[in-house]
């Protein structure tokens, strides 16, 4: 627990603090990563609150602390190892710290949000900026949504530079509710992110037996485009069962960039009430994805492109395996527990699995992991 560090201590007690002002809730989780054969491990904090204000003013906050450290691969194929674990980086324990601080207004038509976030880890600076609004029609049981929203990032790079990377982004939406027991929403998405977008931590292996010796394979940066188009389309629908005592939540999402990424994702969330006091919630997740144009996990041969890469004009080439084809899986359940009428308690847990699809990316790079979650809510 030595990472229950001075800011987690702040951001918890700064919580506590401001439920004196008569906000509506107060939610904590914490959450804990842990992938199979010693790699990464995330331990993460979260802390919510809403404080309501005069004149149908409202302000959120919410505030993270991760925490992770262990071992991830980093662009050498397992198969060219020497040793088992050669193929991994090792990750020294390293602290992200964010806040999202949200303020809104609500009328009897439209309601509006402003949003400001920080997240800052030692090569990572990110700030946001997001205005959002909402048009309520049909008595508030049909709801449309449009905004905007800017991330700038300063990124270190592959020579230990910090540069930047910004990504716009234009939503819109809209929401129905169908009758008292169902309601369905949809969403789309586009974004466009421009900067340094390769991940300075993955490089590609490069065949070099010509220059130094014989067996030599060396890794070098890897280099995707500084630009790219990302489209998303969401969509969900919340069903109450009344007779099972049963509330049923799906949904879909699919998303493309201009790469030939492509990525599917199905889950699928139940509500049990048992009694007066507990709530079963199993839960699955399904995701399927296409590789990018420009992944591939062979040794490749030395060009002298690689010596100086240009992420504007290519060629471009990546071997992480996150943009290889693949399939990922995850169960889960989580059981609630409501203390008295306005505090709840709750546990989870969830075994996530990965499998890749392309017959060339060795298994032995995607991750299995399991997901244990605790969480606190408290109502006013």
């Amino acid at each position: 627990m030595k990472i229950l560090s001075l800011p987690l201590w702040l951001l918890l007690f700064r919580l506590f603090e401001i439920s004196a002002w008569g906000q509506n809730y107060l939610r904590g989780k914490y959450r804990e990563w842990i992938e199979d054969d010693d790699r990464i491990e995330v331990r993460s904090w979260y802390g919510e609150t809403e404080i309501s204000l005069d004149h149908d003013w409202t302000f959120e906050f919410l505030g993270t602390v991760d925490a992770w450290s262990g071992a991830t691969p980093y662009g050498l194929p397992p198969e060219l190892a020497a040793n088992p674990r050669e193929w991994l980086k090792e990750v020294p324990e390293e602290l992200r710290k964010a806040g999202l601080f949200t303020i809104s207004k609500s009328t009897q038509k439209h309601d509006f949000s402003l949003e400001y976030g920080i997240s800052d880890e030692p090569d990572y600076l990110s700030r946001s900026y997001a205005l959002q609004h909402s048009y309520k029609l049909a008595a508030d049981t049909f709801i449309l949504t449009s905004g905007f929203s800017l991330q700038d990032d300063s990124v270190k790079n592959f020579s230990g530079n910090f540069v930047g990377k910004k990504t716009p982004t234009l939503a819109f939406g809209l929401s129905r509710i169908l009758d008292k027991f169902t309601s369905i929403a949809f969403n789309l998405t586009y974004s466009w992110p421009q900067g340094y977008l390769s991940d300075p931590y993955k490089g590609i292996p490069v065949d070099q037996r010509f220059i130094f010796s014989p067996h030599d394979v060396f890794l070098f940066e890897e280099n995707r485009p500084d630009e790219r188009d990302i489209f998303v389309f969401h969509s969900e629908i919340s069903r109450y069962v009344e007779r099972l005592n049963l509330g049923a939540h799906i949904n879909y999402r699919y998303f493309q960039d201009d790469y030939e990424l492509r990525g599917h994702t199905l889950e699928i969330e139940g509500n049990r009430r048992f009694g007066d006091h507990w709530i079963i919630s199993p839960r699955y997740r399904f995701y399927r994805q296409e590789q990018a144009s420009y992944y591939s996990p062979k040794v490749r041969k030395y060009e002298a492109y690689m010596d100086s890469p240009n992420a504007s004009l290519g060629p471009f080439y990546s071997a992480d395996h996150r943009l290889s084809s693949f399939n990922s899986y995850a169960f889960g359940l989580k059981f609630s527990y409501s203390v008295k009428e306005n505090l709840m308690i709750d546990a989870g847990y969830d075994r996530y699995l990965t499998k890749g699809r392309d017959h060339l990316t060795d298994d032995r790079v995607y991750p299995d992991a399991n997901v244990f979650t605790i969480g606190l809510q408290w109502d006013y």
